[in-house]
């Protein structure tokens, strides 16, 4: 079957496809975020420290798995300029599967001694077993979901992941009151593979037809290993957790730092939502690098400026929420909360960027970041933890992520004249926002002694006091009027849909 060559869509379509794409997704993100409410409340009375603590261990042995099933080759193709031919598209799939089954033949070999060097106890074993059986629920639809999302069909692709987050948490929440433990979150995330992997092959009925021809791995196999070695390389740099913490601290302390990360982690669904669009989007605009740099000015001083008014707020207010709603058992983990949700700020920026930087044809430059980023997170994250335990995790991931912001930032720069000067864009309004955050953290105790409550509110008070002092500066990026622009755009664009009254 011969290439064709993909539709002439101008670079107006493209963006207004993406914003499409963006809404569509952003709603399934409420919707799944409400789910994940509801099912970090249940879990929260239900599970232990321990319980995370296990699960996270050795989710992390299988997890590497689905990054080094994937070389990358099915974003060669989303990139690609030609419609993918069936024999390329039955090439990727077969390598993909070739490689999961390489990868859970080795996992399952070397679950023992996993097991046994963490003294995780007996439930371990078979647990790494099945969950490295489900990496075949990530490679079996790698094809189909790349067909969905080269058209950007986000709309169809946020049915299927509302549906499959559904299944997910009730039968977590199911499993666990039975009692279950660690194993209630291992069914809800082989439930979620099996039928997420349903509802896209129902969606894009994708079946390997061509044949599988060597060529076309050794021509995507050079962009596929950039794009992908960086997110393999972040998912060492991360195991520091599971087998540093766990190596020091054990995994009570594992159970700790996941769960604070997941509850932080909440905005990342944001950066995901914006990297899976926009990296179809830019690889469109290559040929356009005005509208390029626009484009990614645009979507970056927009979410800079939700992140960095909302997420303070959010931080201040930990100490109260967490003993509220989620339990005494887990106030330990309130200041690495505080810290994790700082740091997402900085890692979804930067996960905007480094989209940027792969569509931009540069991902092996993105990788020499990465590796500097994981080489410093495992020296001075081990010297933190071994040092001042559970309280050098946070500011070990503020450092660094401030450090790959502006390095990542300063590269993208080079993409194109017309993104100059974004480094000072990206970079002073997550520093001065910190700083006036940490004012607020001073302020708040001397001006109120007692009560948490009391605090959190005088504290958020003070933040927005000096927020808005910030925006009459000259020199600062305005953040408030960002927002305002930003809901001015969204009331003009519902004034646009709405249904028109019949003239009478």
């Amino acid at each position: 079957m011969n290439a064709t060559d993909t539709p002439e869509v101008s670079s107006a379509e493209v963006k207004a496809r993406a914003q499409k794409g963006i809404v569509v997704l952003l709603a399934r993100t409420v919707a799944s975020q409400g789910l994940r409410v509801i099912s970090a409340l249940c879990l929260s009375r239900l599970l232990f420290p321990g319980d995370y603590g296990l699960f996270g261990i050795v989710a992390y042995a299988t997890s590497l798995g689905v990054f080094l099933g994937d070389l990358g080759l099915s974003a060669a193709l989303v990139r690609q300029a030609h419609e993918p031919t069936e024999d390329e598209t039955s090439t990727i799939f077969w390598c993909h599967q070739g490689l999961t089954a390489a990868i859970v033949a080795t996992v399952i070999a070397l679950a023992p001694t996993l097991v046994e060097g963490y003294a995780l106890g007996a439930q371990a074993l078979p647990m790494v077993y099945v969950m490295t059986l489900g990496l075949f629920f990530s490679s079996l639809r790698v094809i189909p979901l790349m067909m969905l999302e080269r058209k950007l069909a986000f709309p169809v692709i946020a049915r299927a992941e509302l549906i499959e987050n559904v299944a997910q948490v009730v039968t977590t929440i199911g499993l666990a009151s039975l009692g279950v433990g660690a194993w209630s979150l291992v069914g809800g995330g082989l439930v979620r593979g099996a039928v997420g992997l349903g509802c896209i092959v129902w969606a894009s009925p994708w079946k390997p037809r061509g044949a599988f021809r060597l060529d076309v791995v050794r021509r995507l196999l050079g962009y596929g290993l950039g794009f992908q070695l960086p997110p393999l390389v972040g998912a060492v740099s991360a195991g520091f957790i599971p087998l540093v913490v766990g190596h020091f601290l054990g995994k009570e302390a594992v159970g700790l730092v996941n769960w604070a990360w997941a509850l932080a982690s909440t905005p990342m669904m944001l950066s995901i939502i914006l990297n899976r669009v926009a990296f179809p989007a830019y690889c469109r605009l290559q040929d356009d690098p005005a509208g390029f740099a626009d484009y990614l000015r645009t979507s970056l001083r927009r979410l800079s400026a939700v992140l960095c008014l909302f997420i303070p707020l959010a931080v201040l207010a930990v100490p109260v929420a967490v003993p509220l709603f989620f339990g005494e058992r887990w106030v330990p983990a309130v200041p690495l909360v505080q810290w994790f949700s700082l740091e997402c700020v900085l890692t979804t920026l930067t996960g905007l960027l480094a989209t940027a930087q792969n569509a931009g044809g540069r991902p092996w430059e993105r990788l020499a970041v990465t590796v500097g980023v994981g080489v410093t997170r495992w020296t001075l994250g081990a010297w933190l933890i071994s040092r001042f335990g559970l309280s050098g995790i946070g500011p070990l991931g503020l450092i660094v992520g401030l450090g790959e912001l502006w390095v990542t930032a300063w590269r993208v720069t080079q993409l194109n004249a017309s993104l100059r000067g974004l480094v000072a864009e990206v970079v002073e309004p997550v520093v001065t926002v910190s700083l006036l955050l940490l004012g607020a953290f001073v302020v708040a105790p001397s001006l109120v002694s007692e009560g948490l409550l009391a605090q959190a509110l005088v504290g958020a008070a003070v933040f927005a006091g000096l927020v808005l002092l910030r925006e009459q500066l000259p020199g600062p990026v305005p953040l408030v009027a960002e927002v305002r622009a930003i809901i001015a755009l969204v009331s003009a664009r519902r004034a646009r849909v709405a249904p028109q009254e019949p003239s009478p």
